[in-house]
């Protein structure tokens, strides 16, 4: 009995050695990307070579609320002194306050992702992660560096419409409750906890967006001046600076419980033979992160927020369907009806842009696809 006792502790150990912990998951993705891109920037990929940090190159006030609004020209915005251009007290890289709020913003949102995905289904995340394209219209209008017809609105709508279709048919669409024994209130108040977390994620890549543009809109951040894979390096970088002391304080005890072989516990990664397995899926993960977020910068810095925000959701999409194909899930009739509202929504979404973007404008606007 006893050594089934035993048997029993280290199997329950051993299912939780995988459960990463969020903030550290988050810290070791930025990590593996930031050594990914300095790599490439090492062997000049494409041409590209390490650049120096950006400096500022516009008014961005740290007490007054920074590049709140883009301006009618590429070289100034809305309230500049000229004689206060750059950030002289703000020394620590990078000196462009846009930049670094985009990378605080990144960290953050991914952040927000890892805990929903910790704490509810996959379902559950991917539908209220389809409501993006609302969450960066509502900022980029507010901030107005984006103005929306009606038609692009409705078009936004069937999009979000269609992915909640497609991912509540296709999954659970629910979030499991604390416990088994939990009453509905509680559980309730999970799931409203988890609905908000993922909001808080989706505000987070809303003004990671909504900062990069801005930052891309000064001569300094402009894809002469840097390029895609230096920004996106930096953004990392700025990422890994923002989470490693919290990482330090809270989760490396845990880390190393897990690691070694505990009194308490049994084993640990390295007695259990299981360090390699994790540090092969972590390599993975961590380049498939990075890769992804150099495409998603690539694409950012040439077309709106919001147009990039309604990819997003085609891209969820093509995610149902491939884990389809790839795990033999059957498509079931309401989902496949709800990928073709969201495909014809975002046809529409570009038809429209594209009809504004045609249209004679007295003033031209710093953002692609996007009027004022």
């Amino acid at each position: 009995n006893n050594n089934n006792n035993n048997n029993n502790n280290n199997n329950s150990y051993k299912s939780t050695i995988g459960s990463v912990p969020p903030l550290y998951l988050t810290l070791q993705q930025l990590t593996i990307g930031c050594l990914f891109f300095k790599f490439l920037l090492t062997i000049g990929v494409s041409g590209s070579r390490l650049q120096p940090w950006p400096s500022s190159s516009s008014v961005e006030s740290i007490s007054g609320g920074s590049s709140s609004k883009l301006s009618l020209s590429p070289d100034k915005r809305k309230g500049t002194n000229p004689s206060s251009s750059k950030l002289s007290s703000f020394s620590w890289p990078p000196k462009s306050l846009d930049l670094f709020l985009s990378g605080v913003f990144f960290g953050l949102g991914f952040l927000a992702t890892n805990y929903c995905f910790a704490g509810s289904s996959a379902a559950f995340v991917e539908t209220i992660k389809a409501a993006e394209p609302i969450t960066s219209a509502s900022v980029a209008v507010m901030w107005g560096i984006e103005t929306l017809g009606g038609s692009e609105i409705a078009s936004l709508a069937a999009i979000v419409f269609g992915v909640l279709l497609s991912t509540s048919s296709n999954g659970t669409g629910t979030t499991p409750p604390p416990t088994a024994t939990a009453s509905p209130t509680s559980t309730l108040m999970f799931t409203l906890q988890s609905c908000m977390m993922v909001m808080v994620a989706n505000l987070c890549f809303s003004f990671r967006g909504l900062y990069q543009k801005l930052f891309r809109a000064t001569p300094n951040g402009s894809r002469q001046a840097v390029d895609d894979l230096n920004l996106q390096y930096r953004m990392q970088q700025i990422g890994v600076m923002f989470l490693f002391v919290p990482v330090l304080l809270l989760e490396v005890p845990g880390l190393v419980v897990r690691l070694w072989k505990t009194h308490t516990n049994g084993d640990g990664l390295f007695e259990s033979g299981l360090f390699l397995q994790y540090l092969g899926l972590s390599l993975v993960n961590g380049l498939a992160f990075a890769s992804y977020n150099l495409a998603s910068t690539f694409v950012l810095s040439r077309i709106s927020v919001v147009h990039h925000a309604a990819l997003n959701c085609i891209r969820r999409i093509f995610a149902i369907v491939v884990t389809s194909i790839a795990f033999g899930t059957p498509i079931t009739l309401l989902s496949a009806f709800g990928m073709s509202i969201s495909f014809v929504g975002f046809l529409c979404f570009t038809h429209y842009k594209l009809k504004r973007q045609r249209q004679p404008r007295p003033l031209s606007s710093l953002l692609p696809m996007s009027a004022v």
